[in-house]
């Protein structure tokens, strides 16, 4: 009877850690993280057809991507808060610049006024 209620200990256990390590790695849970912090981080998955989010300076940003087969030539980007502080000429750059190194054939194009 005592080996089944220590076997029965042990896989609850094993199920609370195992739950704690997906939700430590969680990507949204990093991006809030980062978006608290004001820290750059870029959200996105490997699919070409689904939107990323980013966030920089604690301003969370969307993004759009238009495919041709599985190359990404074309991103639209926009606040999702506009109303929100502006951001400068290097600053924007600097998200253009993190955003063409993982699509370097990409053309950028900014939907809302956020300078």
């Amino acid at each position: 009877m005592v080996w089944i209620l220590i076997c029965a200990l042990l896989i609850v256990l094993i199920f609370l850690l195992v739950r704690l390590i997906i939700y430590l790695l969680k990507p949204e849970r990093r991006l809030a993280i980062a978006q608290k912090r004001g820290t750059f981080y870029l959200l996105d998955y490997r699919n070409v057809r689904m939107n990323f989010l980013l966030t920089y300076r604690g301003h969370l940003f969307e993004g759009e991507k238009y495919a041709t087969g599985d190359k990404v030539d074309h991103i639209s980007i926009w606040m999702k808060d506009p109303y929100s502080t502006k951001l400068s000429d290097e600053e924007v750059e600097s998200i253009n610049q993190s955003i063409q190194s993982k699509y370097p054939v990409a053309k950028i194009e900014w939907r809302k006024n956020i300078k």
